[in-house]
């Protein structure tokens, strides 16, 4: 039974819909598996699932290592089309700003711009 447990608490982690299926619907989610009461109880509470999570029931933590690297914009994810087109029109005019500038003053200005649009 510690077994399935573990497969389940596996799929729970790796498997969005398995963990929402185990919440709203856990006598289809769980068919599979061979769970004492107290496990498919840990299952499907939120809270007990967390406990199980942490090293309860017997079961070593699993633990979860999430990295982010480069440049995220968490608060404006999505453009509008339009303000995306506008976007592309900027970093576009500053490329042919680099490209025809006649003196260091002019290119190194449509640079810092560029590096400002492009953040």
């Amino acid at each position: 039974m510690l077994d399935d447990l573990k497969r389940a608490l596996a799929r729970v982690q790796a498997d969005y819909t398995f963990y929402v299926d185990c919440q709203t619907n856990p006598a289809v989610a769980l068919a599979g598996y061979d769970l004492t009461a107290d496990e498919r109880s840990a299952l499907t509470d939120p809270k007990k699932l967390a406990d199980v999570l942490n090293g309860g029931l017997g079961v070593s933590p699993f633990r979860i290592t999430v990295t982010i690297k480069g440049r995220h914009d968490w608060v404006n994810v999505t453009k509008t089309k339009m303000e995306q087109a506008d976007h592309d029109a900027k970093v576009a005019a500053e490329i042919d700003a680099i490209k025809q500038a006649s003196t260091s003053d002019a290119r190194s200005g449509a640079t810092l711009r560029l590096m400002e649009l492009l953040g």
